[in-house]
């Protein structure tokens, strides 16, 4: 018969490899069994240690009884040895005087009480949020002087932070701040002289101008505080470069000057509110519930703004905003559309700085109210944002994560249970009252 063209080889192994596996494989297990059984022998030969001595021999009694003797004199010698071992002793880590250096996270009101001025760290993108109340209010039964970081303002458009800037200017002093970030690249040599640039002309120093002016003879200690996501370390970075440090030292403080020192870790403050920030900086946890911000966030925000950042076409507002964002994104599973997909790719967005957002300021500005100084404009005017952003009413979100409870088969078990007595009973019943009858 002819062979037919390309046919593959069979798979089937020829009875000669076959056989001679099996012959290689007795062959080992045979060798193994062989070593076994000599090693044992061995270990038995040597269990054996009683003393051998003929019969013959003269005095052979007192000759056994001084070798058992030697044999109890090392035993006991072992027993002694292991006793009086060396000790091995270990340091203990001794906790450090400072707190600070331990904790990852410091309260701002441990800062507080350590520090003589307070530089509190605020987000440009939502400035009612990152300004606290309640702790306003500490700060001023303290009677300790602050100063306002409005920091992050290369993301906000130059409107809105002139306007947060006439609000904040009520409470207390302010000052713009590009904080210096990590910046990736190839060439390790250019990442210094960048983070100097930036630190030069990012609004540090005039605020270290300022520092230096308002304590010129007094030592005063710097503590740095702010809510998460706000760049409290940039912004201590920011300060170091522009008094010519490369960065913390592990202490309690590093000297700025003469008489400044800034205190090594910076203060959180801890709030319940759930906002845009926090959602942000807990965004592993928010990424598991997408639909959930979105739905918050589209409560928020104005259908033409929405339309005009997402590139989206008429829809119903809010209602409407996942659907219309699933075809924008082209996110479907099957013939239905992924609402979590398109809301994941709304929250990378956000923490990628590609989706700029501002919380909106309510109050107008007037003509008594004071504008941004001319040379404060000029030290920042490189970082400036000129465009535009996702404007939110309010920096609150109502996020509602309902977590649905699932059955278990133990329950719908006990379930079936239950209705199949409740059915036995009644037949139970029905046949008792015929035999009555």
């Amino acid at each position: 018969m002819v062979k037919a063209f390309n046919k593959k080889e069979s798979k089937r192994m020829t009875c000669h490899k076959k056989y001679k596996i099996r012959r290689k494989v007795r062959e080992h297990n045979r060798k193994l069994a062989k070593k076994i059984k000599s090693s044992s022998n061995k270990k038995k030969k040597n269990a054996t240690n009683a003393p051998n001595c003929p019969n013959t021999a003269p005095f052979k009694e007192d000759i056994l009884l001084d070798i058992l003797k030697q044999q109890e004199n090392l035993v006991a010698e072992k027993k002694l040895r292991k006793k009086h071992q060396p000790k091995i002793v270990m340091k203990e880590n001794k906790p450090s005087t400072t707190s600070i250096v331990s904790q990852k996270k410091v309260s701002a009101n441990a800062i507080l009480s350590k520090s003589d001025v307070l530089l509190w760290v605020v987000d440009a993108r939502s400035v009612p949020e990152s300004v606290d109340e309640s702790f306003l209010a500490t700060i001023k039964e303290s009677e300790k002087k602050f100063v306002f970081v409005l920091n992050k303002i290369d993301l906000v458009p130059c409107s809105e932070l002139k306007s947060w800037y006439t609000q904040l200017i009520k409470i207390g002093p302010v000052f713009l701040v590009k904080s210096t970030q990590i910046i990736l690249s190839q060439s390790e040599q250019i990442i210094p002289a960048v983070k100097q640039t930036i630190a030069r002309h990012g609004g540090g120093k005039g605020l270290i101008g300022y520092l230096k002016s308002s304590f010129p003879e007094a030592l005063t200690r710097i503590g740095v505080v702010g809510k998460d996501q706000v760049g409290k370390k940039c912004v201590m970075s920011t300060l170091l470069k522009a008094c010519g440090r490369t960065k913390t030292k592990q202490a309690t403080e590093t000297k700025l000057n003469e008489n400044l020192r800034l205190l090594s870790s910076p203060g959180t403050i801890e709030t319940e509110t759930i906002g845009i920030l926090s959602v942000l900086s807990n965004l592993s946890r928010y990424m598991n519930y997408p639909v959930e911000v979105v739905k918050g966030l589209s409560e928020v925000i104005e259908k033409e703004d929405a339309m005009h950042h997402f590139t989206l076409p008429d829809y119903n507002h809010p209602e409407g905003l996942l659907a219309a964002l699933a075809t924008r994104y082209n996110t479907f599973f099957g013939s239905n559309p992924d609402y979590e997909a398109a809301g994941r790719i709304v929250l990378k967005r956000l923490r990628d700085h590609t989706l700029k957002f501002v919380v909106k300021c309510t109050t107008k500005a007037t003509r008594t109210s004071k504008c941004v100084p001319q040379s404060m404009l000029d030290e920042v005017e490189a970082f400036l944002f000129e465009g535009d952003a996702l404007t939110l009413a309010t920096y609150q979100l109502n996020i509602v994560i309902e977590k649905a409870e699932k059955k278990s088969k133990h329950t719908e078990m006990e379930c079936e249970d239950d209705s199949d007595e409740e059915g036995s009973e009644e037949e139970f019943s029905e046949d008792d009252s015929d035999e009555m009858c």
